[in-house]
């Protein structure tokens, strides 16, 4: 089995939209192509991940179907549990047919800045300083987001040692109605393994998503 008939298995068999089998399908492609990068083989990599069956299954139930935290079998070195926070903010703004722009064309935003807040939360998420990720989140991050939660979901990421730097990134405008917000995709290199941030800002630079696997 290739790396796309398998990608295409697990989309097979996922219960949401085209939309959000999108964003799935990038997602898997970015972390089976780090895997192979880092040495891992094609074969290993499915067999850490499980079949298409048991993907497809882990994520119907992290988009609704059990409401559980899922999709425990994460590829190669990023082995974990995805950890979504402000998930329903995250796919509500890409289900309605969003406008992607890039990174500076509102005015709104800066490179340097949004770089550096981008970094500031991974730096925060690494320290657990929840109080300072608490602060940062808008009106609706933090009706559903609380401290108790945050130190749950950064635990669960497991063993990751002393924060290292940012090996890739790249950031977004997302433009939906009248409102903009930047989406970056941050990749940050820790001891024993990486992790993958997805950081949504608002015009105010306040949190509107965090996606950590």
């Amino acid at each position: 089995m290739n790396k796309n008939k398998y990608i295409k298995g697990v989309l097979k068999l996922l219960r949401c939209s085209k939309q959000q089998k999108k964003i799935i399908q990038l997602d898997l492609e970015n972390d089976i192509d780090m895997a192979l990068k880092n040495g891992e083989s094609l074969e290993e990599i499915i067999q850490r991940m499980g079949t298409p069956e048991a993907v497809a299954k882990e994520f119907n139930e992290n988009m609704g179907v059990s409401l559980r935290r899922s999709y425990k079998k994460i590829i190669g070195i990023v082995i974990g549990i995805v950890v979504v926070l402000g998930l329903g903010i995250f796919f509500f703004i890409r289900s309605i047919m969003p406008e992607y722009q890039e990174l500076g064309t509102s005015g709104l935003f800066k490179q340097d800045t949004v770089e550096q807040q981008m970094e500031q939360v991974i730096l925060d998420v690494s320290h657990l300083d929840t109080q300072a990720i608490l602060k940062k989140c808008d009106e609706k991050m933090k009706e559903t987001m609380t401290e108790s939660l945050l130190k749950e979901s950064v635990s669960s990421l497991g063993e990751l040692g002393n924060y290292q730097r940012i090996t890739s990134q790249r950031y977004v405008e997302v433009k939906q109605n009248n409102d903009v917000c930047v989406v970056g995709e941050v990749v940050a290199l820790y001891e024993l393994r990486s992790v993958t941030y997805t950081i949504t800002f608002n015009q105010n630079y306040e949190l509107m998503g965090l996606y950590m696997k």
